[in-house]
């Protein structure tokens, strides 16, 4: 039985995926979907314990995820991205030290600058996948937003690069790789 995509663009599976690899910014959305399903699989075992229940967005201008803790009558809200790609990270002495994720949107509205940047207000978790740099697809480092840089001339923006820590780092701070230790630390 053919996949609904396959019946719709008159095309092989193989062809479909063979068109993403060979494209840059249609692979790049394919990283970011893949990134959002894997945070998903981060968030939906904590359903019944951490979490009493969760939605995913796909609707620009809101963030990816709606988490509501028990007894909650507001959700806490997250977004997910994936570390900066190639050569991208922070280095001493020639080494990588951490990786860099970018905090800002693709485009800024007519007449203000500074709405590319983000605000600490419009989510309250960061998610980073870090599939690109280890090409472990699974890899996550999860921080609250307001512990993130500010922005140089905006302190109510996030710095355009954050720091992500290396796996296995000894010292993440604010940084977590597991989703669930960051919500118990709200407790």
């Amino acid at each position: 039985m053919p996949h609904a995509l396959e019946v719709e663009y008159g095309l092989t599976a193989d062809e479909l995926l063979d068109a993403l690899a060979a494209r840059f910014r249609a692979k790049v959305t394919l990283e970011g979907a893949v990134a959002e399903i894997q945070m998903e699989r981060k968030i939906r075992p904590l359903v019944g314990t951490l979490i009493e229940r969760y939605e995913a967005h796909d609707t620009d201008g809101h963030p990816d995820f709606s988490l509501w803790l028990p007894g909650a009558d507001r959700p806490i809200t997250a977004e997910c991205k994936n570390v900066r790609n190639h050569d991208e990270a922070y280095r001493l002495g020639g080494q990588i030290v951490a990786y860099k994720v970018e905090t800002q949107k693709t485009r800024a509205a007519r007449g203000d600058y500074t709405s590319r940047y983000y605000g600490f207000d419009q989510f309250d978790i960061l998610g980073v996948c870090l599939g690109k740099k280890t090409k472990d697809w699974t890899q996550f480092m999860f921080a609250w937003v307001k512990d993130l840089q500010p922005h140089k001339d905006h302190s109510s923006k996030m710095a355009v690069m954050q720091r992500v820590p290396l796996p296995g780092a000894v010292e993440t701070t604010p940084w977590c790789s597991d989703l669930g230790d960051l919500l118990r630390k709200l407790t």
